[in-house]
């Protein structure tokens, strides 16, 4: 339930994000005299994050939902809890894990069971899933 929650969350950001701008206009430098489009804003707003980081997601999140719901498993935490005790610190995860450059070599890391072991090689949320044990 709470899995499914935060991939409907990253859907749902991404979705609004669609309705008011497409990708390719929220990267291309705004000409407007306005920095930031109330759109933008709008969205930004409404899940907690900059427009900054909102534009950085949308161009690089895809895919991250599901990799870090990997991680989590292979870290053996609980998901629940975390959310019940830091859901500031998953919501921070979240945004980590969608911003990361490192997804093939996540995934990679996944597949063959190694993820928790190196990790700390490549994943910007090692620290705080070891801690989160």
């Amino acid at each position: 339930m709470i899995l499914s929650n935060f991939t409907k969350m990253l859907d749902a950001m991404l979705t609004k994000w669609h309705e008011r701008r497409s990708i390719r206009a929220v990267t291309v430098e705004q000409t407007t005299s306005h920095p930031k489009p109330l759109a933008q804003i709008a969205i930004a707003k409404d899940v907690q994050v900059s427009v900054d980081a909102l534009r950085e997601i949308a161009v690089k999140g895809t895919g991250a939902d599901r990799l870090m719901l990997r991680m989590i498993t292979a870290y053996g935490i609980d998901i629940k809890q975390m959310h019940a005790e830091a859901p500031t610190m998953l919501r921070d995860v979240v945004m980590l894990c969608s911003k990361c450059r490192e997804k093939e070599r996540c995934a990679r890391e996944l597949d063959a069971g190694t993820a928790a072991e190196y990790a700390h090689e490549f994943c910007p949320n090692a620290e705080a899933f070891v801690s989160m044990r």
